[in-house]
């Protein structure tokens, strides 16, 4: 019961981001389907309004960050949900592509500003020694709300058609604002420094490389895994990508503390080594079983690579920066996981799939050693003349 009590404070941010994500959850589970079905598009305009709203995130992140520091996290989280209420709504505006890309921009910056807003204010308001394991849930209330939304999402599609769709979309972001609402008392933000404020500081750019470059492996896990053992005659690859998920929330909530215990540097650079594992395991398996182990492996490493890398960003930036560079830093994820696909998918062309895993395990190596290479501790602000 203590333990509960520890983390009601932070209850608002965990629903806020869950019942968020769940909307963006249920668009992309339905959005390619109405855009065949519906509007007749194309599989490349599939792709178009697909790709959008990592975009829009993507530039959002460390402008909402930034915002977020100088006026306060619960503002920009409750304008982020807000956000996503009007996308819901305007999704039943979208009859034709340009119009629906104009929507899912609009998601994506409130998915962006709601994420990076919530993570800072955690972030301030959390004790030091609790910091990588309370980010570490709020990752797992993201990826649940990404995943059970894209499970109602379809479920609302087949019973009731794209209407219910967008009316869930509206409901759940309604619920996320209203959650983030109900939070009394909202921080303060800090006294800004005499430095001069970056939207991406320089604290985040070396744990962001690294963590690019472990995205790449999962990207290249969930494009060609299913492809990868068809092509050895092995029918349901994709249990290698389910078996990755279940570790990587397994692993974070049984030991999601251990950045703060023995140190977010040498969690960061063992957890890349342990995605490199991974996918030697996958570029060499030749059965379901062993796929099956590569993608445990692979969860179980970059379960704590992200929290891990958060917490390096965290203790090199100064409080008044903190919301920029987490926002900064997650845009790092989504650019690896837009370049992971492509990049893979040229490899394969090249060479096969196998060396598609053999080349994102040397990936997750060099993320390893620029992991550890990063100097964990806050850089002295110089003041300006």
């Amino acid at each position: 019961m203590r333990n509960l009590a520890f983390y009601r404070p932070y209850a608002a941010m965990f629903g806020g981001i869950f019942f968020c994500l769940l909307g963006v959850g249920a668009s992309l589970g339905t959005l390619p389907f109405y855009v065949l079905d519906e509007l007749h598009g194309n599989k490349v305009e599939v792709g178009v309004v697909t790709a959008t709203i990592a975009v829009a995130a993507v530039v959002t992140r460390p402008i909402a960050g930034r915002i977020g520091d100088r006026h306060g996290y619960k503002l920009v989280m409750l304008a982020g949900a807000a956000i996503c209420v009007l996308a819901g709504a305007g999704y039943y505006a979208a009859r034709d592509v340009p119009v629906l890309v104009a929507v899912r921009i609009l998601h994506g910056i409130g998915e962006g500003s709601v994420y990076t807003s919530g993570a800072a204010w955690l972030v301030r308001l959390c004790p030091t020694e609790r910091r990588g394991r309370v980010v570490g849930l709020y990752g797992i209330s993201m990826w649940l709300g990404i995943t059970l939304g894209a499970l109602l999402g379809t479920v609302a599609m087949r019973e009731s058609g794209f209407s219910a769709v967008w009316g869930l979309c509206v409901v759940v972001g309604a619920l996320g604002l209203l959650v983030v609402s109900l939070r009394e008392r909202p921080e303060q933000p800090e006294a800004a420094t005499t430095a001069r404020a970056a939207i991406l500081p320089v604290s985040t750019v070396l744990p962001g490389v690294a963590l690019s470059l472990a995205a790449l492996g999962y990207a290249a896990l969930s494009s060609f895994v299913a492809l990868h053992m068809a092509a050895r005659g092995v029918s349901d690859g994709i249990a290698g990508l389910n078996a990755y998920g279940v570790t990587y929330v397994g692993v974070r909530l049984v030991i999601g503390n251990l950045p703060d215990r023995i140190g977010a540097r040498q969690v960061a650079f063992w957890s890349a080594i342990v995605e490199a594992v991974g996918l030697l395991v996958v570029a060499v398996a030749s059965n379901l079983v062993t796929v099956i182990i590569g993608g445990l492996v692979m969860g179980a490493g970059l379960s704590l690579l992200f929290p891990a890398l958060a917490l390096l960003v965290i203790n090199r930036t100064e409080p008044a920066q903190q919301g920029a560079a987490l926002g900064g830093f997650t845009s790092f994820w989504d650019i690896g996981l837009a370049v992971g696909g492509p990049f893979a998918g040229l490899i394969a062309n090249a060479s096969g799939y196998p060396a598609v895993y053999w080349v994102m395990m040397v990936c997750a190596v060099v993320s390893a050693l620029l992991s550890w290479t990063t100097n964990p501790q806050r850089r002295p602000v110089m003041q300006e003349p």
